[in-house]
This record gives C-alpha cells, sequence and structure tokens, in this order.
C-alpha cells in the first residue's frame, strides 16, 4: 500500500526549491543553493519508490499505472512552460537563438536536456546562463533513473526483501563512487550525469524500502531532523561555485534530508511540525511549478535588464510565486485529478503529445528564422561567439585544464619548460589568465611564454576550488617556480574583492623566486556574450551599456590602489579598454571579447600589446636577468 501524505515532506519541498530560485536569482544570500535539486532527488527517489513497492498486479499493468501517475505529475505543466517559453522567444530573442531554445525544449520533451547541455558547457561556466531550459537537466536525470528503476523493483519482486536492499545499496554505493572518481576528472559528467546522480535518488529508494532502521526513541527522531535540517543548511549557506560537486559534496546535503524523511516516518517532531506549517506546505505543493518557471523568467528579464537589485529580485520572486501559483491550480491540479482514461490510453497520449509538442516548437524555430533573419553583418559578428579556435588558442587541455581534465592532462614539459637563450615570462591563473597566453607569444617575439592556467580557482596560496586546479597552482608555486626560474610572472585571474588581500601575500611569495611579478586585473564583463550584445545592436540598435558589468570597476580599482600601496606592478586590462567607454571592437567587426568577458584572438593580441609596453621596462630594469649572460 502506499503511504499516507507527509506534511513535512511539503515543507521538506520548500526547504528545497527557495534556495535554488534565490541561488539563481545572483545573491550571495544562499551560494549552495543549487544543493536544493539534490534535496529533490533524495525525496523523489523516496516516494516515488513507495509508490513502486505498492504497486499490485502484473508488472506490465503496474509500469503502466506508474507511467501514467507520471505523465500526469511531470507533463502537463511542463507542456505548459514549453509553449510559453517557445512564444516568448519567438518574440524576444533573435531567430537563431530562438532555434538553440527549440533545441533544448525538445531535448527537454524526450528528457534528454542533461545530455546536450553536458556537451555544451558546464552548469556555472556562465555560457548557459541564457538558456531558459537549462534548469530541465534535473527532471531529465529524473526521468533516466526512472527507465530502469521501476523494471528493477517489479522484477525482484519475488526476492527476499534483504536481497532486494542489497542490491539497491550495491546500486547506490557504485554510483556514488563513480561520482567522486569523475568529479575531479570531469566535473560536467559528474554534474549532469544519470550515472553519477543515481546514488542521490537510490538513497531515497533505499529509506523506502527500510534498508536504513529508522530512530527508536523520540528524542532520536527530534534530533535527527534536527541535524538533517542543519546539514542541508550548511550546504546552503556555505557551499559556492568553487565547491567540487558533486560527489563527496553532495553527500551532505543529501544525508540531511534522507535523515528528515527517516525520522519523519512515523514520529512527529518539533522539526517536522515547522515543515508542516500551513506556508511552507504551500511552497512546497507549488514547488514543482515554481522550479519550472522562476528560471525561464529570470532569464526573460535580464534579457532586457541585467542589472538586478534588490527590489528587482524580490519581484522576480513574487511573479515566480504568482506564475507557480496559476500553474498549480489550473494546469496541474486539473489534471492530475483526472482519471477517466486507463493507463495505457494515458501514456499513449502522453507519447504522442511528445513528438508534437516537439514537431511544433521546431516549427516556431523555423519561423522565427524566415521572420526574423539575421544580417549578414551580425552574422559575421556572431562566428566570433563560436567555439572555434578557442582550443588552441588558449591550449586546452594541455596548458590550460578546464573541467574536463585532470591534473595529469597538464604537459610540464611543454608549457613550463623553454631554453634560457631569452627572458621567460610565465602567464599563470585561471582562464583569464589563459586567454592572455595567445596574445602575449605575439607581443613578445623576444621572449619565451610559459603558461600554467586551470580554471576553477585562483593563482593564490588560500585558494579554493576545484582539486585539479588547486593541485596545479600548489605545484607551481611550490615546485615548479623554482624548476623554470622564469623572470617574470604574470598573475591573472576572474578577481573579485575577496580576493585583494591574497593577492599581495601571494605575490610576496613568488617574489622569493621571482624577481619580477606584475599583476594583471580584471577585465571587463558583460552578462551576454559581446558578439551577441553586438548583434543585436547592429540588427535592434540594443544599446550595450545597460549589459556591462559595473562591479568590475570598483574590483579594478581597490585591487589597484591595494598593489599601488604594496608597490607591486598593476596592469589594469578593464582601463585599457574602457576610457571611459568601452572598446568593443578591435577593428570593424572584429570584437573584443567571445563571450561575457574572454578575449578573441586579435583582443588578446591587443591587450598583450598594451601590456606589453609595462613587461619590457620592467625586465629591462633589472640589473641581470637569469639566462641572459
Amino acid at each position: 500500500m502506499i503511504k499516507q501524505y507527509r506534511a513535512d515532506i511539503d515543507g521538506l519541498r520548500t526547504v528545497a526549491v527557495i534556495p535554488v530560485v534565490i541561488f539563481h536569482l545572483g545573491t550571495s544570500l544562499f551560494s549552495g543553493g543549487f544543493v536544493g535539486v539534490d534535496v529533490f532527488f533524495v525525496i523523489s527517489g523516496f516516494l516515488i519508490t513507495q509508490t513502486l513497492v505498492g504497486e499490485q498486479g502484473a508488472w506490465r499493468e503496474a509500469l503502466f499505472d506508474f507511467y501514467k501517475r507520471r505523465i500526469k505529475r511531470i507533463f502537463p505543466a511542463l507542456f505548459a512552460l514549453y509553449l510559453c517559453v517557445m512564444l516568448v522567444a519567438f518574440g524576444l530573442l533573435m531567430s537563431d537563438q530562438s532555434a538553440e531554445v527549440a533545441k533544448s525544449i525538445v531535448a527537454s520533451i524526450f528528457f534528454v536536456s542533461n545530455i546536450l547541455f553536458y556537451g555544451q558547457s558546464g552548469y556555472f561556466d556562465g555560457e548557459l546562463d541564457s538558456n531558459p531550459m537549462l534548469h530541465t537537466w534535473s527532471l531529465s536525470v529524473e526521468e533516466q533513473f526512472y527507465v530502469f528503476f521501476p523494471l528493477l523493483i517489479f522484477f525482484t519482486r519475488h526476492w527476499t526483501a534483504m536481497h532486494r536492499r542489497q542490491l539497491v545499496w550495491a546500486l547506490t554505493l557504485v554510483s556514488f563512487v563513480a561520482a567522486q572518481w569523475m568529479v575531479s576528472r570531469n566535473a560536467n559528467a559528474a554534474f549532469y550525469l544519470i550515472p553519477f546522480r543515481a546514488w542521490e535518488l537510490s538513497l531515497g529508494s533505499l529509506l523506502a524500502i527500510g534498508a536504513i532502521p529508522g530512530p527508536r526513541r523520540q528524542w532520536q527522531a527530534e534530533i535527527g531532523v534536527v541535524a538533517g535540517l542543519a546539514l542541508i543548511a550548511y550546504a546552503v549557506l556555505f557551499y559556492n561555485k568553487a565547491t567540487p560537486f558533486p560527489g563527496a559534496a553532495a553527500l551532505i546535503p543529501c544525508l540531511g534530508t534522507a535523515l528528515i524523511l527517516l525520522c519523519g516516518e512515523g514520529w512527529r517532531t518539533v522539526g517536522g511540525r515547522l515543515l508542516s506549517l500551513p506556508p511552507m506546505r504551500f511552497i512546497g505543493l507549488i514547488s514543482y511549478s515554481l522550479y519550472l518557471w522562476h528560471w525561464p523568467i529570470i532569464v526573460f528579464y535580464r534579457t532586457i535588464d541585467s542589472r538586478l537589485d534588490n527590489i528587482e529580485r524580490v519581484s522576480l520572486l513574487a511573479a515566480a510565486v504568482v506564475a507557480a501559483t496559476i500553474s498549480w491550480a489550473l494546469v496541474e491540479k486539473p489534471f492530475r485529478r483526472s482519471s477517466r482514461l486507463t493507463s495505457r490510453a494515458v501514456v499513449l497520449r502522453g507519447t504522442a503529445a511528445m513528438a508534437t509538442c516537439g514537431a511544433a516548437v521546431l516549427s516556431l524555430g523555423f519561423f522565427s528564422n524566415a521572420l526574423y533573419p539575421i544580417s549578414a553583418q551580425a552574422r559575421g559578428v556572431l562566428a566570433y561567439g563560436e567555439r572555434t579556435g578557442r582550443t588552441e588558442m588558449m591550449r586546452t587541455g594541455s596548458c590550460f585544464l578546464t573541467s574536463q581534465n585532470r591534473l595529469s592532462d597538464y604537459s610540464f614539459k611543454h608549457c613550463m619548460t623553454a631554453p634560457h637563450d631569452k627572458p621567460l615570462v610565465l602567464v599563470m591563473g585561471d582562464s583569464h589568465a589563459a586567454h592572455l597566453y595567445y596574445g602575449l607569444n605575439h607581443a613578445l617575439p623576444n621572449m619565451h611564454v610559459l603558461q600554467a592556467t586551470a580554471s576553477g580557482c585562483k593563482p593564490l596560496i588560500h585558494s579554493r576550488g576545484d582539486a585539479r586546479c588547486l593541485a596545479l597552482m600548489h605545484q607551481v608555486l611550490t615546485d615548479q617556480l623554482q624548476r623554470a626560474r622564469p623572470d617574470l610572472v604574470i598573475l591573472s585571474a576572474r578577481w573579485l574583492d575577496k580576493d585583494v588581500a591574497d593577492v599581495e601575500q601571494t605575490v610576496r611569495l613568488i617574489q622569493r623566486t621571482v624577481p619580477h611579478v606584475i599583476v594583471s586585473g580584471p577585465i571587463v564583463e558583460y552578462d551576454q556574450a559581446l558578439p551577441r550584445l553586438l548583434a543585436r545592436h547592429i540588427d535592434q540598435n540594443e544599446p550595450i551599456d545597460l549589459h556591462r558589468n559595473q562591479q568590475v570597476a570598483l574590483v579594478d580599482q581597490r585591487l589597484a590602489e591595494a598593489m599601488t600601496r604594496a608597490n607591486i606592478p598593476y596592469f589594469s586590462p578593464y582601463r585599457s579598454l574602457c576610457t571611459p567607454d568601452c572598446r568593443l571592437w578591435v577593428t570593424p567587426g572584429v570584437p573584443v571579447q567571445f563571450d561575457y568577458g574572454h578575449l578573441t584572438q586579435q583582443g588578446s593580441i591587443l591587450i598583450a600589446n598594451l601590456m606589453a609596453r609595462e613587461i619590457r621596462p620592467e625586465l629591462a630594469a633589472a640589473p641581470k636577468m637569469a639566462g641572459m649572460d
């Protein structure tokens, strides 16, 4: 039998969805709000497995009954979202963007959007921030899990409870170990793909089949719920985009969720009563629609005005709640209560709806291209936003490690070694250092340019971030500098206010080995790819200034002042481009940057030539340079 309704689970859904929404609104309040999705995974695994275990009759009929409930639960609000998103994209975005949205919707319809996004970019990389369907990756992961897991449950009906539990335990542990192994090797795969996320859903399943013993005393249940809430709160408040995730880091919010579910089963606790309060229950009831609607609302609003202040954030949150409430009341509830059709009929109609909706969405993308063609000039600019050439420019995979690389991929021989017949210049940092290499190599023909760069952390002695990046920076700072003996180190990164003090400490450490260090500051940034903004300006006369990140100028100013006080040479890419109007083109038709802030090849040469004016005098002032005797 299916277990009776638990109001505290709706409250737990609120604990999951609110941090996700606030995180997506771009505040620092819940820097780890993305873990709300992991909370949802455990809840889903728990409730769905309870349903599966309670199914009666032949396995085929039980399977149709299960998918009937999934279709009635998932499809109505989701398909309403698809229609609205495509219509807004049709009217608001350029035709190529509408086509991309259409492709994302089709991938979501067939529950493979996680695979699509895995092949495009990392969740935290920023390249997918303008895709209104990005958040559907989690729905795809869930539905992929529910393709094979019901079969596992039905085909083990005649097993003993112990053997079934052992099987689910094995699935959970294998997936968890694989996730932990993968997160340091290919973080994107660990984040998006079902083999590395299955353990979170199956953790909930373990609770549902009684594989984890519950509390035996009231006080144990009380402590368990409080501990669970504390674990989730810790992850929400103290995790951030630099946290290696998922893997072991996801265990904290998942265990917290499991504790709340476990200790609320058969026990009435203070924490459970708080979760069951009417406001908590209400947000939990609309949580599915709120999750669906909040991200497209944020993305489309940012297309118009990216400078969100707190009033706008609250307004967007309110708009998402209103949209979710309408969706829940007028779409979710009526369809969920309807039960006139047989299970097979619902599954067949659901399948037909997927095909029909997919065709309609692709048609809208086609009509958008026909009605709103992009000019040849705009298409030429947009071509700079494509990925071609970036790998060679940054030497990705050998001298620049991304989330898809391991430390062993870095070539110390190729990237950190050069003869001392000319001065050695080492550029060190994240992707905002890697995009300088190409230009420096052209601007400094009489010097060897070395490169130690990785995404996911800063070139600082107290940095936090991805393990491969931290390991590379540690090895360079503690060993490779002694071996390579460069004449000059250029530290460059996507600096933040909080980095200023650590930058000075790191420079002092490097100066024990290297005679000259230059800090390169932050570069001008936009909320969308610069080629996109330029194309919209060309075809639609849309202003670009509204999309510029004003915070970068403040960070640049503070870092410049700190370096001046410390007598450390400082180069400002921001001030080099913005004096005061920001330079957008290297030459007519060639943009300075290819995305929100990274330089094109021509932009890299432009900045490097300006930087070289400071590098040459810096080295010339040295009484003697390594390798020059």
